[in-house]
């Protein structure tokens, strides 16, 4: 009976067995899981419903399942003209698709337990302790302006990004930084369009734009986004898969309504290289730990400090904790490098 079920749970050990051996092309194992497993159909504010009664993803899937980097490829390989997924109707539903595989891992973390954590343990706690019960490494180094969002003036980042896994050196099936999650720094929450969507009275997700707040339309402009492509992030990506992220997660095909909407009002500030003042607080989870003591009222300046001695110095990022560790020798060497005096 249990076996008879995962035929129709998209990414079990059962279903992957039988996709494997259907025989199909990369593009026609898509459309199968797309379009006659999950009736995969886009509504008319230009967001993907799962319209299946039958067909639904596993909810056993974990972040490490074979399925992800497994439906990473079938995409690589299927898309990998200069059109990325806006070749087709097909490529249009699977980048809206993606969130659906991110609220599938929200979930997961979220829902996942251990002696090791507090009965009221958030988000963070629950992701760092899965990365460590199993000796998984993530990337925090991935830059986090598109999700740090703002509406009248930037003062800084509240948010920070964490991919999973870190790295890899395979030429297929690569796992490397394909799922991501948007994490409050003060709360530990995660920032996600999943947090704040409802259902209609059909049972279909509520699309349109005007039933959500400016608030909530906050967090689906800085919410998650899987990865078909890898991400650089000072990383390793090989093979098949150099410049797939642009291609098939920069260069997308239009995103739903509401998320252009939330995009319009919530708008990202240049990096502070790029003639902006974003600079991400986070590149560690020790990071984490030195920001939380900064007061609420001394951000602003400091934040301010931190941008300023990363373009004095023109180094690499690596982090506020690292800026901390030597920001009274700097501090001396930007005041004197502003007077001309270096």
């Amino acid at each position: 009976m249990g076996n008879k079920t995962q035929n129709y749970q998209v990414g079990s050990v059962v279903y992957m067995k039988m996709l494997k051996e259907s025989g199909l092309t990369a593009h026609a194992q898509l459309g199968l899981i797309l379009n006659r497993h999950l009736h995969a159909e886009i509504d008319e504010n230009n967001f993907l419903q799962l319209l299946s009664k039958k067909y639904q993803l596993a909810p056993q899937l974990t972040p490490t399942s074979y399925f992800y980097p497994y439906f990473r490829d079938l995409v690589v390989d299927s898309y990998s003209s200069s059109k990325g997924l806006a070749d087709d109707l097909l490529g249009r539903k699977i980048h809206l698709f993606r969130s659906y595989l991110d609220r599938q891992n929200i979930s997961f973390i979220r829902n996942y337990h251990s002696p090791h954590l507090p009965p009221n343990a958030t988000d963070l706690q629950r992701l760092l302790c899965y990365l460590q019960d199993n000796h998984l490494k993530a990337d925090f180094k991935t830059g986090a302006s598109f999700h740090n969002r703002y509406h009248d003036s930037f003062l800084y980042p509240h948010n920070m990004k964490v991919q999973l896994t870190r790295n890899s050196i395979r030429y297929t099936k690569n796992p490397a930084r394909m799922i991501e999650f948007i994490i409050n720094i003060d709360s530990g929450d995660f920032v996600s369009q999943w947090n704040v969507y409802h259902h209609t009275a059909t049972g279909l997700i509520d699309s349109n734009p005007d039933h959500y707040s400016l608030n909530q339309l906050q967090q689906v402009a800085n919410t998650e986004s899987f990865n078909y492509g890898i991400p650089y992030g000072g990383r390793l990506v090989v093979g098949k898969y150099r410049h797939m992220h642009r291609q098939l997660d920069i260069n997308q095909p239009p995103n739903s309504k509401i998320r252009r909407v939330a995009k319009d009002y919530w708008r990202f500030s240049q990096d502070y290289d790029h003639n902006g003042n974003y600079a991400d607080l986070i590149k560690s989870p020790r990071d984490v730990i030195a920001w939380r003591k900064v007061p609420v009222n001394q951000r602003f300046s400091i934040y301010m400090d931190y941008v300023e001695y990363l373009r004095c110095h023109q180094i690499k990022n690596n982090g506020i904790n690292a800026y901390f560790s030597v920001m009274p020798k700097y501090h001396q060497f930007c005041a004197h490098w502003k007077e001309g005096l270096l």
